[in-house]
């Protein structure tokens, strides 16, 4: 360790101040998910990742999830063959421990997250903010692993684009993704509007001809618009809206209505989103003040069954409705001096209910759950350019919990020169009990009736998080870099587990109870490392090493059977991107994934029951290739043109499941064989 400092101190004098005047590793990019008001990256007390739309468009993504494959610390991954639900992982934690927000507020439930990441097209997004570690003390329960914060498009010019993004799944199987965005502002700037469109039509895959598909069928389209209106010289009203409709479906026949195929998984979503927003800045600046409020209502017609030839159709139909408000009020006030240095003052007090219904024809219970959550909290940021000193707490009253929960906070960051800063920061989050999360889908879509009550005694879960990291920025000669290397460990007590209560072997209905177990230890290490040798490349890569573990004897994953190691955590995975731009309108793009070996369940069925099997993943390694050209038009219009391969080397499971027994949760790896890509944007 003491040769790394020599070596580091020693090549201090050679680098040149990180912000130089490209900035190709973007550390001036302004974020606000980490303090709630906006800083650049380089002065924020936390690290922040962020995904931007140019990043987005070299890798041709079409969706969130698609986008966050590279991120530092991040993994997405596709957990059933039938529906099609996607899992996204922070710091090997799984998503039920992660906060998906919409312009930094926390609108999308339990029910919403299961499809969002597929959901939500990059037409709306402007850029993705990612800060991993515990962040309840801003954002609440669930935040335990770290927050994703989408950033949704702002009018910033008058400009219009629209394109199509096409892949060919493995050969056999069409992907078609359309897109429009437009933008209008006034000549005066005090008022703008941005429109923005996507839909999306998508082929069933099956890899292995058995007549079940690994990837399902997927049509659905989203509509919205961004808008702003100066209220005065000094405010800014800023409205947000979106409508998703989404149709999936799994299994086979699918020639056939569902209830007339074999196996049939998934549903109709129709989603509406909102978000509204009051921002007053004095002309002195010191000051800061929001009123806000969001809303998400989704309607969700599902059918998760399975059907033998003696019956005429299946019943397997399910209704949900699901509605959240998240409504409240934030200030901030800027100090030239507090005690001993700068600061920035911010407190607020937030309201969020949640109301669910949900309903499955054939299932005896009816469910509704409504949550409500009052939240308050207060936070002062001393910094000046070489040091921050954040302390900040939350109190949270959540319905589900007798007693408020305290969630403080503290991140210390120190900046000895303009290219090196050390940060260092401790979390505490908590999750909260509730009757419809990721257990219950993952049960619907095994095709069981199944039903999960709190025990009564049940406590939440507690986390306490620690990292710590060193970023270094060099400029040497036409050289310009960033590497951080950042620790972290969390720790989680009185783990949420299901026990088997009762189970109806003829009907298959099965109930259980959510009790607490011991708990679980994550620790790891990520690095990430972004270069620019000359201005016309980019090279950016990114992995975590990383050990997750359950404490205590482990979790019981068959009668008897207990296991310490968390299932589907890889303890090493990243990813790399590479842009080069050789001439003015040519780019070319190489990105890569790399997922190494992981535990894994298989439920194999036998002619007695059901065997539960581990497996050890083999390691995996995605590689894509893209080109993009640019014809201009005039003076500003363009046409892009570009071709790729996805997964050159077809990287992809080769021990799938087959047939109407086969376990539907059984796969893991890239979630897609090789794809070939072919794209078309018009901008104006």
């Amino acid at each position: 360790m003491k040769k790394i400092v020599v070596i580091i101190i020693s090549l201090l004098p050679l680098m040149a101040v990180a912000q130089s005047h490209h900035d190709t590793v973007r550390l001036r990019q302004v974020v606000v998910t980490a303090t709630q008001h906006a800083t650049t990256r380089s002065e924020a007390p936390t690290a922040v990742g962020v995904v931007d739309s140019k990043q987005m468009e070299a890798v041709s993504a079409v969706n969130l999830g698609q986008a966050l494959n590279f991120s530092t610390g991040l993994r997405v991954e596709n957990t059933c063959q039938n529906c099609g639900a996607n899992e996204v992982r922070i710091n090997g934690l799984g998503q039920a421990y992660s906060q998906i927000l919409i312009d930094s507020r926390p609108v999308n439930s339990a029910l919403a997250g299961v499809y969002l990441l597929d959901q939500l097209p990059t037409a709306l997004i402007d850029r993705i903010e990612v800060l991993r570690g515990g962040g309840s003390a801003l954002y609440g329960s669930n935040a335990i692993a770290g927050v994703v914060n989408v950033i949704t498009r702002e009018p910033y010019n008058n400009s219009a684009s629209v394109s199509n993004t096409t892949h060919l799944i493995g050969g056999q199987s069409w992907d078609y993704s359309n897109s429009f965005n437009a933008s209008v502002v006034s000549d005066d700037r005090r008022a703008g509007i941005a429109v923005f469109g996507h839909n999306r039509h998508r082929e069933p895959y099956d890899r292995n001809g058995d007549g079940y598909s690994e990837i399902g069928l997927l049509k659905g389209y989203m509509v919205g618009f961004r808008g702003y209106l100066r209220t005065s010289d000094f405010s800014k009203l800023n409205l947000e809206y979106h409508n998703i409709h989404d149709y999936r479906r799994g299994g086979d026949r699918f020639d056939l209505p569902s209830p007339m195929a074999h196996i049939s998984e998934g549903g109709e979503h129709d989603i509406h989103c909102a978000n509204l927003k009051w921002d007053w800045l004095p002309a002195s600046g010191l000051r800061h003040a929001s009123l806000f409020a969001s809303m998400q209502h989704v309607d969700r017609q599902s059918y998760y069954g399975e059907r033998d030839d003696s019956e005429p159709f299946g019943t397997a139909y399910g209704y949900t409705q699901d509605f959240t408000l998240n409504y409240g009020a934030l200030y901030s006030r800027h100090f030239d001096t507090l005690w001993f240095m700068p600061a920035e003052l911010t407190f607020g007090a937030e309201y969020t209910i949640d109301r669910l219904h949900d309903h499955t024809f054939g299932s005896p219970d009816t469910m509704n759950q409504n949550v409500g959550i009052l939240s308050a909290y207060l936070q002062n940021e001393w910094k000046n350019h070489n040091w921050s000193i954040l302390i900040g707490a939350r109190m949270d009253k959540h319905t589900m919990i007798n007693a408020p929960v305290f969630s403080p906070r503290l991140n210390l960051r120190y900046a000895p020169s303009d290219h090196l800063t050390f940060r260092a920061g401790y979390a505490s989050g908590f999750r909260a009990p509730q009757v419809y999360d990721e257990d219950l889908h993952v049960g619907a879509v095994n095709g069981e009736l199944y039903k999960i009550t709190n025990a009564p005694d049940l406590r939440m879960e507690r986390s306490h998080s620690l990292n710590g990291s060193a970023d270094i920025c060099f400029h040497l000669g036409s050289l310009e870099g960033d590497l951080l290397v950042e620790g972290f460990y969390t720790r989680i007590d009185d783990a949420f587990v299901n026990e088997l209560l009762f189970e109806d072997t003829t009907s298959g209905y099965m109930h259980y109870e959510r009790r607490n177990a011991d708990g679980a230890e994550v620790m790891g290490l990520n690095v990430e490392m972004t270069v620019s040798p000359i201005e016309s490349m980019r090279l950016q890569l990114g992995g975590t090493w990383q050990r997750s573990l359950y404490t205590g004897q482990g979790k019981e994953w068959d009668e008897g059977q207990f296991e310490r190691r968390m299932e589907r955590v890889p303890d090493l995975y990243g990813y790399l991107t590479g842009i080069y731009t050789p001439v003015k309108r040519l780019q070319l793009t190489a990105t890569g994934t790399f997922t190494g070996p992981m535990l894994v369940y298989h439920n194999v069925a036998t002619a007695t029951g059901t065997e539960v099997q581990k497996v050890t993943t083999d390691p995996f390694f995605d590689l894509s290739l893209k080109a993009a050209y640019s014809i201009p038009f005039g003076e500003s219009t363009e046409l892009e043109i570009s071709v790729g391969i996805q997964n050159l080397f077809d990287s992809y499971q080769r021990d799938l499941d087959s047939g109407p027994e086969r376990d539907a949760t059984y796969i893991y790896g890239p979630s897609l064989p090789r794809t070939l890509l072919f794209g078309a944007k018009l901008s104006i």
